[in-house]
């Protein structure tokens, strides 16, 4: 066991709270929130979509279509743009409210079974270090919900290599924003 100091938040869990124990749910969740973060961009990005040259829909190009459309029941995919979509899955997964991922039931966690490892006289801190971190979860858990079904990079393609159209403050984007406060030291 190291004597290090485990943070959650702005609160310091005591130097001699047990390494393998529940206490290890603070730094999982903060390594599995910080390593979101970090490769935010892979998470959120879909680019398994192909769509149809623009060119090939046009009115003037209309026997070709029908031509490639008989050929292989649809079009020939190797004539497809591959394009992306913003995707909310991954982050849902993440935070825990799929069912999945690392943080599942973390609050229920923290409240039941950390806290008996505290210091009583800390044990006003950390409630209020485990509320803050449950109200910017539940904010990333809404926003992040509202993300899949209402953001216009949720529901329109873009090209491959190109940023969304309203990557700067979408829903998925707060989100982001709402997780990096929750690990905020």
């Amino acid at each position: 066991m190291t004597k290090r100091k485990k943070h959650f938040r702005h609160f310091s869990l005591p130097a001699n709270a047990k390494e393998d124990g529940d206490i290890s749910l603070v730094t999982d969740a903060t390594d599995a929130l910080s390593s979101l973060i970090e490769n935010w961009e892979r998470a959120t990005v879909d680019c398994t979509y192909a769509d149809v040259p623009r060119e090939l829909l046009e009115t003037k190009n209309k026997e070709k279509l029908l031509e490639k459309a008989s050929e292989f029941a649809l079009f020939d995919k190797s004539t497809s743009v591959v394009s992306c979509k913003r995707t909310n899955r991954v982050v849902r997964d993440y935070i825990g409210v799929t069912g999945k991922g690392p943080l599942v039931n973390l609050e229920k966690k923290l409240l039941k079974k950390v806290c008996e490892q505290v210091d009583p006289d800390n044990l006003d801190d950390y409630f209020s270090a485990v509320e803050t971190f449950s109200q910017e979860m539940a904010k990333a858990n809404s926003l992040s919900y509202t993300a899949g079904t209402a953001d216009f990079d949720s529901v329109n393609n873009f090209a491959k290599g190109e940023a969304s159209v309203n990557e700067g403050d979408s829903n998925l984007e707060q989100a982001r924003r709402a997780i990096e406060e929750a690990i905020k030291p």
